[in-house]
This record gives C-alpha cells, structure tokens and sequence, in this order.
C-alpha cells in the first residue's frame, strides 16, 4: 500500500529553506555585531567628549548617554522587545546629527572629524542592518 504522507514531496526544496536560514543568521549576526561596534566606539570616544564639555553638568549628560546607548544596545542585542527599533532611531537621529556638520569639522580639527566620521558610518550601517534583519525576517516568516 502506498501512503501520500510518506511519498508526497515537500513544498519547497530543503537547500532552499537552509540557504535562507543561513542568509537570516548571517545579517543576525552582522547587525548584532555592529551594535557591539556602535556601543564600544560610544565609550572610546568618550573622554574625547568628556574634554570639551563643562566638567560638571558635561559629566552627568555625557554618563546619562552613554548608559542610554549602552543599555539600548545591550538590549538590542538579546532581542527586548521594541530594543531593536529603538536602538536604530537613536543610530539615526544621531547620523541626522552629525553627517551635516561633518565637512565644518574636517576644516576646524581632521582627528575630531575622524572620529564623528566613524560613528556617523558605524551608526549608519547599524541601521541599515536592522533594516536587512528585519526584511530577511519578514520574509521567511511569509514563507
């Protein structure tokens, strides 16, 4: 006797689902891993940040901030809800920021612009990541 269950094909070939997978770990991993990249350049370039401000009321602001980055991050990281989504709009206000200042800050100090240069680009691709993440996700969810 021949039974449908045993013999009926899958809907879709295994190499594919597995392909897709593979191709969701690895923008997984790659965005998770630009937030680590985000959260530690936030504390490098902290004492950069510490040393123009007013030592006193700069101290609090600059600590309050990087907590905020730092535990939105972290968040992000092990997948709190709303943490993804909240962490990219921090990212992007902060590129918003920064990206229009950047050719003043080339003319007025090239080692500060350096610096802005590389958080505007880490904090750009982090969100561009999120974006690929959550499309990748999307899809294989409707598949």
């Amino acid at each position: 006797m021949i039974s449908l269950h045993g013999d009926a094909l899958p809907s879709k070939p295994r190499w594919i689902q597995s392909d897709a997978d593979t191709v969701n770990a690895r923008s997984e991993r790659i965005f998770k891993t630009l937030v680590l990249v985000v959260c530690g350049w936030s504390l490098i370039e902290a004492p950069l940040e510490l040393g123009v401000s007013d030592v006193h009321a700069g101290l609090v602001a600059l600590l309050l901030s990087k907590l905020v980055v730092l535990g939105t991050g972290l968040a992000a990281v092990a997948k709190a809800r709303f943490a993804r989504e909240t962490f990219a709009f921090l990212c992007g206000a902060s590129v918003l920021a920064i990206a229009p200042a950047l050719p003043m800050e080339f003319n007025h100090s090239f080692a500060i612009a350096i610096f802005s240069s590389i958080e505007c680009f880490s904090k750009a691709a982090c969100v561009i990541a999120l974006g690929v993440a959550s499309s990748r996700e999307k899809q294989s969810r409707q598949q």
